[in-house]
């Protein structure tokens, strides 16, 4: 609890000297040290404290412990047999105040059903967080609870563990263990805490077994991570070298594409300078030609001679060949096929049209 607490101290002290019975039906729970105070609480008080502890979880939950005790032989015995319900409380899920209303209730209720009743202790939950006493528990015990018999019993109910805090040698200690009673004959029952059976000690071969079963383990994670990137980073491969594949694919094509139209650039690059050399060679022959005019232009006439070539002008006609032609006009082809040719720039003899007017050398 950690918020402040309101609390009236009972005038108990009228009580310190009366001594009460020790039980003798009681069952232990925990481990009884030989010098720490011995506490023992009803059957029925424990129980209907548990089913107090856990009614609410939300907050806690308090109440003040009634009964005795009993010194012997220097030994401190606390009686635990009724117990008040800490009502009308300012309370939070780790924080508990009595208020001015809990304390007239208490005094109200202890003095109409248990006035002959001491009171021995308090107690409170702790839902979740444990069995000790905070900073400001020490406190409330410290100031109101200072009495060598009087304790706080803590009990989580989340955890489902309990624990008493006395009085030893000026000091507030936790005790390891506490008695449930009942009447003579009345049985007890309760569910003790299961003991931790103590580690077996397994040796220089069990640490060496649990060495190397860790460094498995730890070999095993290493493995399954390093699986995982190697899986990962082999699809990645995968996936690029897919991709580099069909971008292979791609240039292959593309450069079978291009070898292709660069073979028909070359042959039409053939074509054009076998139409270029035609033209250069008509060229030179239109050339000569035009020489030779503007030379019989600037010569006087000249007469003709019996062994001047005379020519005659031919339009072609459709199916007409210069063998054929020359047939016709009486003239062997194969003999004037050079001059025909050169006379007329023909470079190609099956290269003649329709409408193409050619000069025929004349026969005598």
């Amino acid at each position: 609890m950690d918020q402040d607490f309101d609390i009236e101290l009972f005038d108990d002290k009228k009580d310190a000297a009366a001594q009460v019975q020790l039980p003798v039906n009681f069952l232990a729970l925990g481990e009884i040290e030989p010098d720490d105070v011995k506490v023992y609480i009803k059957q029925d008080v424990y129980r209907a404290l548990e089913r107090f502890a856990v009614s609410d979880t939300s907050k806690e939950l308090g109440s003040i412990l009634l009964g005795g005790y009993a010194v012997e032989h220097g030994k401190t015995h606390v009686v635990i047999s009724r117990f008040i319900e800490a009502k009308y409380t300012d309370a939070s899920a780790s924080t508990l105040t009595f208020t001015h209303e809990t304390w007239d209730y208490v005094h109200s209720e202890h003095a109409a059903k248990h006035p002959d009743k001491t009171i021995v202790g308090w107690q409170h939950t702790h839902p979740g967080y444990g069995i000790f006493l905070s900073n400001y528990d020490l406190f409330i015990q410290e100031n109101f609870f200072n009495l060598p018999f009087q304790v706080a019993y803590v009990i989580d109910p989340v955890k489902k563990t309990r624990g008493f805090f006395q009085w030893k040698s000026g000091k507030i200690e936790k005790l390891r263990g506490f008695y449930v009673y009942d009447d003579v004959g009345k049985p007890i029952r309760f569910e003790k805490p299961r003991e931790k059976k103590p580690a077996k000690s397994w040796g220089a071969a069990g640490i060496l077994i649990a060495l190397l079963c860790a460094a498995t383990v730890g070999l095993a994670a290493v493995t399954a991570a390093l699986y995982g990137k190697f899986s990962a980073g082999l699809a990645r491969q995968e996936e690029l070298l897919a991709a580099v594949t069909g971008t292979q694919s791609a240039l292959a094509a593309k450069e079978a594409e291009i070898a292709e139209q660069s073979a028909r650039i070359k042959e039409q690059a053939a074509r054009i300078d076998a139409q270029a050399a035609q033209i250069a060679d008509l060229q030179a022959t239109l050339d000569k030609m035009e020489a030779q005019d503007e030379s019989a232009e600037a010569e006087p006439p000249v007469t003709p001679t019996e062994d001047a070539v005379q020519f005659r002008a031919y339009t072609v006609k459709p199916g007409d060949s210069l063998t054929k032609i020359c047939a016709a006009h009486g003239l062997d082809f194969a003999a004037n096929a050079r001059i025909i040719l050169a006379i007329n720039g023909i470079v190609d003899a099956n290269a003649i049209f329709v409408g193409q007017t050619i000069l025929l050398p004349l026969t005598h």
